[in-house]
């Protein structure tokens, strides 16, 4: 049974690209293209030269680099072997990432609204409780084979949030309890009345901050993830009726770059808003919408953001928010977390995180 499982191992795991006499300059912009999910869907591996400021980045993947020296180590043969090595090189340089990085703005290109309404987050101990129970669990040889060996049957049948779903892995991090009400506060906002998750996934993202509201409900169109929503403590509503509802929040975490039809969604949250209520969001940026439903994994709206930095971007979406019906209350950047894998501990996106109100209840 070991030898099979390590015959499947081999035959799943990735080839990973290597990376050779790294400098201390490196490793920044290393981890933004090794890293970065969105990076390395238009960023391949191979032959990859990175120039910048005299710093440069080279990766190559080719058979006369099987072995190799890599700071004076010798690069393993064997396939668990050098994905165990590899894993171990990605953590320690997570660890040498300096992680007050993910809350950086440039506020001089941002207007004077946006500078004001910015409320400045850091890595509090919620997250960094996160990124270690990460760690830990990444490090857990045989359950991450076994979720390699799950996931290349069930991906035939299933979708991959269905699977982790089931599987009990993958879970998010956005902002810690703290966090949200430090951005509560900074909008004026008092907490209370019921809070709805809109496409929740397991629920683990608004777990941390829901307490602050009465009851906490949520919506879901996987099965695997409602079922987990449903034991901890979640009322689970229809995913097409929940808007007829009225809240005194509702979550839309990540949601609008997953859905086909984001306009639609955002109208219905302010539909489902009490006049006092709030809409607590997130949005990845730069934007690039992916949605798991449609055989094109492309939306049938899109949202009209322009600009290509992450300041320019934010700004675009927020006067599109703007036009129609929500005023900004206060804002903020922080990472979009994901536990990790065989590969690396954890991984992130970077999410722009708002508290907007409806136009006629802003102050």
């Amino acid at each position: 049974m070991l030898i099979f499982l390590l015959i499947l191992t081999y035959l799943s795991l990735p080839n990973q690209a290597e990376l050779y006499k790294p400098n201390s300059n490196d490793i920044k912009f290393y981890l933004f293209c090794y890293l970065k999910k969105a990076c390395q869907e238009v960023c391949p591996k191979i032959e990859h030269n990175f120039n910048r400021s005299n710093r440069r980045l080279i990766i190559v993947d080719s058979p006369k680099y099987d072995v190799m020296a890599v700071n004076g180590l010798y690069r393993p043969r064997s396939a668990l072997a050098r994905a165990l090595y590899e894993k171990q090189r990605n953590d320690r340089l997570l660890e040498e990432f300096d992680q007050t990085e993910w809350y950086r703005v440039d506020k001089s290109k941002l207007g004077e609204e946006l500078q004001k309404k910015f409320v400045q987050l850091h890595p509090d101990e919620e997250t960094k409780e996160f990124l270690s129970a990460s760690i830990d669990k990444s490090s857990w040889v045989w359950t991450q084979i076994w979720y390699l060996l799950a996931k290349a049957v069930l991906k035939h049948f299933w979708s991959i949030t269905d699977i982790n779903g089931w599987l009990g892995r993958g879970s998010m991090f956005v902002v810690s309890g703290a966090q949200a009400q430090k951005l509560f506060d900074a909008a004026r906002v008092r907490p209370g009345g019921a809070l709805v998750d809109v496409g929740a996934g397991d629920g683990e993202v608004s777990r941390r901050f829901a307490h602050l509201y009465t009851s906490k409900l949520a919506t879901e169109i996987s099965c695997s993830m409602r079922k987990a929503l449903s034991t901890k403590g979640y009322t689970v509503l229809d995913a097409e009726e929940w808007w007829r509802g009225q809240f005194e929040c509702v979550c839309m975490l990540n949601l609008l770059d997953r859905c086909s039809e984001p306009r639609g969604m955002l109208r219905r949250a302010r539909s489902a808003l009490s006049p006092q209520g709030v809409l607590l969001l997130a949005l990845v940026l730069p934007y690039k919408p992916y949605v798991e439903a449609t055989a094109d994994h492309k939306p049938t709206e899109r949202l009209p953001i322009t600009g290509t930095t992450f300041e320019e971007q934010l700004s675009s979406f927020v006067t599109f928010m703007r036009d129609i019906g929500f005023e900004l209350a206060a804002w903020s950047r922080a990472p979009y977390l994901c536990e990790g894998d065989f590969a690396q501990a954890y991984y992130w996106l970077d999410d722009s995180v708002y508290v907007f109100k409806p136009i006629e209840a802003a102050t």
